[in-house]
């Protein structure tokens, strides 16, 4: 007996009885048939040799099966394209959970198509003009089961308070985002001075709570800028306050 398999004999005499793998893990090599130790659960799933040489070795087979043309590789068998009738080589371990085999990705897409097809008439295809009215009218504003008030808040990271938005009324509609929503206290600052307020301008909330929009909580600056040396140094003056 060697030294390598004393110690093979030594672990299973001190294995556990209730233990699944006791590590060091033995394992066998895939190349030349040498029992390995595996010192931890991933080398015991991932490792199948003792060394970079055998695993080299099986590299080496993969390439030159890989080199053989499909017809004299193991596990390939020719069929015919469900769409085109062209014949293709696969391996049939995916024949055996395709149905319907294709020869590109241009005769999947018309294999799926013609699948799609069949449940067309489920979708708006079929809508006459009299049933999307109606879709329309109940999913629209408050008969939407969604509704919330024409209310939405914009979650930011950390453990900053969400931003409240709100439906733009049509006279400040520049002011609002492409869905038509916008900052509540923006609009609430913009309806008390009678006018849109520019990109560049900037609502401060006093109390530095962006959930508190009460009017006298509001100030406005011309940018940013102006807007942080404010809070650090108390100039320049803020364009309007509440």
């Amino acid at each position: 007996m060697n030294r390598m398999e004393e110690k093979y004999s030594n672990w299973q005499k001190t294995r556990h009885a209730n233990a699944k793998h006791a590590y060091p893990f033995w394992k066998t090599c895939k190349v030349c048939l040498k029992p390995f130790q595996c010192h931890n659960h991933t080398q015991a799933i991932r490792n199948t040799t003792c060394s970079k040489e055998c695993r080299a070795k099986i590299l080496q087979e993969i390439r030159r099966q890989c080199a053989k043309p499909p017809s004299e590789r193991m596990g390939m068998a020719q069929i015919a394209c469900a769409v085109c009738g062209k014949n293709v080589w696969k391996h049939t371990c995916h024949l055996k959970r395709i149905t319907k085999p294709t020869c590109s990705s241009k005769c999947n897409g018309v294999l799926r198509g013609a699948e799609w097809k069949k449940h067309g008439y489920k979708g708006r295809a079929a809508w006459t003009k009299k049933a999307e009215a109606s879709a329309r009218k109940k999913m629209t504003g408050p008969n939407n089961p969604a509704w919330k008030g024409g209310v939405t808040y914009f979650k930011k990271h950390g453990n900053y308070a969400s931003i409240k938005y709100v439906r733009c009324p049509k006279r400040f509609l520049k002011m609002a985002r492409k869905d038509g929503y916008v900052m509540e206290h923006r609009i609430i600052v913009a309806k008390a001075m009678g006018r849109l307020l520019k990109r560049s301008e900037v609502v401060h909330h006093k109390n530095h709570d962006p959930t508190d929009n009460r009017l006298r909580n509001l100030q406005l600056f011309k940018r940013n800028q102006d807007h942080k040396l404010y809070e650090h140094h108390g100039v320049p003056a803020p364009l309007w306050q509440g």
